[in-house]
């Protein structure tokens, strides 16, 4: 009888210190990252925190709070620009920019600044702009903090955001309960996908966002995986799976999972997640819900 499949994820947080919190409450980032910390305790699950160190809120003990929990963090560039509307040059200084204080707080700590990830996973729209941003990585020593399970969260949170803005708790109520069946669904079609590209399951790494929706839900969203057989790894853990030594086959101006960037190499059609509901589409975008 065959073994059942160590089903693993590594979770991770872009846009630190944090990004579509309630507009009313001000600066109060570090609040709301000590609850999703402290939702990450409970479920013993470590987590890498990209930063966009242009954003002073709360920032330093943001990133202290981090470390003190065990965790690691990466760049996610200092200003959050879009590789695929500005010069190579431009874009690699603003990583530069980005570097400061995480080199700092982390060498406090013993620690290195390793990781990075591109803002809207936008990587270039040609070979020689992807090449060179990668060269310019490699010779920072940054290893790239790839995703494989990509999603909308970041719509959700919006409308979530602009519901606490209105003080419509109901309505907020509402995205929130919305948001783990979507998220489960993402799940369940990467999963399917990742099989058919790679021939079998991987030590997968999630994308999401440090926001207020997360911070409120992130025990519910944690629970769905652990309820599907999933336990928690650092993204050093997931990186020593050898699906991430196969090509990554896309250049465009998509910001797109390494699942279906593997299968462009294999000459495989890009299918894309489940869209997020309409209704919580207009809700995010729009002044009424």
């Amino acid at each position: 009888m065959l073994a059942a499949v160590a089903l693993t994820v590594a979770l991770t947080f872009d846009d630190m210190p944090a990004v579509a919190l309630p507009a009313t409450e001000g600066c109060n980032a570090l609040e709301w990252n000590q609850k999703l910390l402290a939702a990450l305790k409970r479920h013993h699950a470590p987590a890498l925190g990209l930063v966009n160190t242009g954003k002073t809120c709360d920032l330093e003990p943001v990133l202290n709070a981090w470390l003190d929990g065990g965790h690691d963090l990466g760049n996610h560039t200092f200003s959050h620009r879009d590789l695929n509307s500005m010069p190579v040059a431009d874009y690699e200084q603003d990583i530069i920019r980005g570097e400061s204080p995480l080199r700092q707080i982390l060498a406090a700590r013993g620690k290195t600044l390793r990781y990075f990830r591109y803002p809207m996973l936008h990587t270039g729209t040609t070979l020689q702009t992807r090449d060179a941003v990668a060269a310019f990585l490699r010779q920072r020593h940054y290893t790239n903090a790839v995703v494989t399970l990509d999603n909308s969260d970041w719509v959700f949170a919006n409308a979530y955001a602009r519901a606490l803005d209105r003080n419509d708790a109901a309505f907020a109520r509402r995205v929130a309960k919305a948001y783990v069946p979507y998220m489960e669904s993402t799940l369940t079609f990467l999963e399917k996908r990742t099989r058919e590209v790679v021939g079998r399951p991987i030590a997968h790494i999630l994308l999401l966002h440090m926001n207020a929706l997360n911070a409120d839900t992130l025990d519910d969203l944690l629970r769905m995986f652990e309820r599907r057989g999933y336990r928690f790894i650092t993204v050093d853990e997931a990186l020593r799976d050898p699906a991430y030594a196969l090509p990554d086959g896309y250049t465009g101006p998509k910001g797109i999972s390494w699942i279906h960037r593997w299968g462009v190499a294999k000459g495989m059609p890009v299918k894309l997640e489940p869209d997020e509901p309409a209704w919580v589409v207009k809700a995010a975008t729009s002044s009424s819900p």
